[in-house]
């Protein structure tokens, strides 16, 4: 019955967003994130970026960046640990992009990396990182992309066409508590009824099954009705040990239905191991926002074909409430099956809050949320366990 839900709420979300799309159609003042909820736009409402360039040519240069230090702290039932971090959910990065015109179209270049600091997603019980350790792996985006009144063309390191899919929300809380919580409390082990730590991390049975960067070709169609459309094939290049290819569909609607703006999202990948098995996966989500009121109400639901299952969803309050910037407030909750065993129960739910500040270009926030974990296996159970997550997000 589970994966049977989990299969109605995608057919639900299966209408499809297009606001990448916009970002395509660079401007002085466009970015061209990606559609990944955690790549939106590093800028409050009321933010204008100030490292933009303007060439003689016509092109246009943009600088962007951010630092996102975090409080975390676990408690597994029997012990706290506590650090500060690196926020995963939303990490600390630069990068530009350079925009040039040509005919009808533009040209662009994207550049950006993630900074290497001591990732919340990595620390654990018995593991702090170093507090800087830049790999290859940090390199986010790397690619030459060509927008035409055919659609666009990119190729390099950058989203493929599934990426974001699986994550929309509009609570602008999701770096207090993304969809899942692999970034943010990831490598955390739960403790058995005995106390002791066992293999089960966070991360292995809670994920939202989206789409990642690779390094891809994809195409991106004109935005017809609000829908566009994708497709992608990509390798992942920063890991040597992986073989995998990589190939992507997907599809993206936005749109207003009288006081409600709404986002939608569906995207089916195939991970093709020639070293082990294949993989199928099939994930949506549909986010509204009761424009008004600031109300906004975000919905996920994903099946990896023939294994693990989950559905999420998010509820959510937006207001400026202070003449500083907007105040955002969430709860969530995410119920997944079948995560490393036939049977196996995650859930998790949480609150959310964040205070933005315009002028200073900073956000404040913190989350607190609670993990449980059950199989069918006889061996052993599962303690409880809580996560804290707060920092301050500064921007440029």
């Amino acid at each position: 019955m589970a994966k049977s839900f989990s299969r109605h709420c995608l057919a639900c979300a299966v209408t499809l967003w297009a606001s990448a799309a916009a970002a395509q159609e660079s401007t002085e003042a466009d970015y061209d994130y990606d559609a990944a909820v955690e790549d939106l736009p590093i800028e409050s409402e009321v933010y204008e970026a100030p490292l933009t360039f303007r060439l003689d040519s016509g092109g246009v240069i943009i600088f962007y960046g951010q630092l996102n230090p975090a409080y975390q702290s676990f408690d597994d039932g029997e012990e706290t640990t506590s650090n500060i971090v690196d926020n995963g959910n939303w990490n600390s990065r630069v990068g530009f992009t350079m925009t040039k015109p040509v005919d009808e179209g533009s040209v662009r270049v994207r550049f950006e990396t993630g900074l290497g600091l001591r990732s919340s997603a990595l620390v654990w019980q018995d593991f702090t990182p170093e507090w800087i350790d830049w790999q290859r792996t940090a390199l986010r985006w790397f690619e030459v992309a060509g927008d035409t009144k055919y659609g666009t063309v990119s190729f390099g390191q950058g989203s493929t066409a599934s990426d974001g899919t699986a994550g929309l929300d509009d609570s602008f809380t999701f770096h207090a508590g993304a969809t899942d919580s692999t970034d943010g409390f990831g490598a955390f082990r739960f403790r058995d009824g005995n106390g002791l730590l066992t293999d089960v991390t966070i991360g292995q049975v809670n994920n939202h099954l989206d789409g990642a960067r690779r390094f891809r070709a994809r195409y991106d169609t004109p935005v017809v009705g609000g829908v566009m459309l994708s497709t992608s094939y990509g390798k992942n290049v920063l890991v040597e040990e992986d073989n995998t290819d990589y190939y992507d569909v997907a599809g993206r609607w936005t749109g207003d239905i009288g006081d409600f703006a709404v986002r939608a999202a569906a995207g089916y990948q195939w991970l093709d191991n020639p070293d082990g098995d294949d993989t199928r996966r099939l994930a949506g989500s549909a986010t509204v926002v009761h424009t008004p009121t600031g109300l906004n109400l975000a919905l996920s639901g994903g099946q990896q074909i023939d294994g693990a299952s989950y559905v999420w969803g998010r509820a959510g309050w937006r207001k400026e409430v202070f003449d500083v910037g907007h105040t955002s407030l969430s709860v969530d909750y995410y119920k997944g099956w079948d995560f490393l065993s036939n049977g196996a129960v995650t859930e998790n739910y949480g609150v959310y809050a964040v205070q933005t500040f315009d002028d200073q270009s900073i956000d404040v926030y913190a989350g607190l949320r609670k993990f449980t974990y059950s199989d069918e296996l006889g061996i052993t159970s599962y303690q409880d366990a809580y996560g804290v997550l707060a920092g301050i997000r500064f921007f440029f």
